[in-house]
């Protein structure tokens, strides 16, 4: 009590810095609350866009495993064809394996080789890079999750192109007369999706290296693999793979996926036999 009667007692100058000094301290205790509620929220902001993007990296996983799964198919398709066409004599004999074209009614036509053809979507990292999120990332951890994408997008823009390109060698589909002119001209068009195909694979390679390298923080990353209706996902996924492109998809790619998120989830998934091939 007796300070604050000295304090009624102030007068003049000495009443007015005492005033000025309150509020001085109470616009430095607002100031420091701010900055650290601004703080916390730029923190939690950064770690929901960095769990995104975790999210989509496991997608990424997930594609890129299959992609490396079904590179044995991928050659030999590739390799059948080239010699179908070495070996025509003027006249092509369309001979497609029924399970190329199964489950792709959307294309409407029949194509004569097939490779998967995912999203390989990096739109969470590009909304981390265009906040301030990015900022405040380990830059280790940024350089990583960057490898990973960046051969996303490199095995992207190829697959369109790759898709487009297999769109050409359609008329193998039909059977007909076949003359060297355009026997070199199918060559060609193959030789050209094969290298792009080839180089795809590489891509997805380094994507899936670069996203097994990295060191998760989000517990929740393989929520889209662990809901009650989902569960089987995973290994009907691989089974549709295997009925697709036959035994020759190397299913042992699949396994680095499913163990990570058989110790992330508590999930018990595995791999489906070979038999599940028709």
């Amino acid at each position: 009590m007796r300070f604050f009667r000295q304090i009624g007692d102030l007068n003049g100058w000495k009443r007015f810095g005492f005033e000025v000094a309150i509020i001085v301290i109470g616009l430095g205790i607002t100031l420091i609350a701010q900055d650290l509620i601004s703080n916390a929220n730029r923190a939690r902001a950064t770690r929901e866009a960095i769990d995104a993007v975790e999210v989509d990296l496991v997608q990424l996983y997930l594609h890129s495993s299959e992609r490396l799964a079904v590179e044995p198919c991928r050659r030999e398709q590739v390799r059948a064809l080239a010699d179908r066409i070495e070996r025509s004599n003027g006249y092509w004999t369309a001979e497609i394996p029924e399970s190329i074209n199964r489950n792709a009614d959307t294309l409407v036509l029949p194509r004569v080789l097939r490779s998967p053809r995912r999203p390989w979507s990096d739109a969470t990292w590009r909304a981390l890079l265009a906040s301030d999120a990015a900022i405040d990332m380990d830059r280790q951890r940024f350089i990583q999750i960057s490898a990973a994408f960046s051969s996303a997008q490199s095995f992207r823009e190829r697959q369109d192109a790759a898709f487009d390109l297999a769109g050409e060698l359609s008329h193998l589909a039909i059977s007909g007369p076949f003359d060297a002119a355009q026997r070199r001209e199918a060559y060609a068009t193959l030789s050209r999706l094969a290298s792009m195909e080839g180089i795809m694979t590489i891509h997805a390679q380094q994507a899936r290296d670069a996203i097994m390298a990295l060191d998760f923080q989000n517990e929740q990353r393989f929520v889209r693999f662990t809901s009650a209706t989902q569960q089987g996902d995973v290994a009907d996924f691989i089974a549709n793979t295997v009925a697709t492109y036959g035994t020759c998809v190397d299913t042992t790619q699949f396994q680095p996926f499913i163990d990570d998120l058989n110790a992330t989830t508590g999930m018990n998934v595995t791999l489906p036999p070979q038999s599940a091939a028709p």
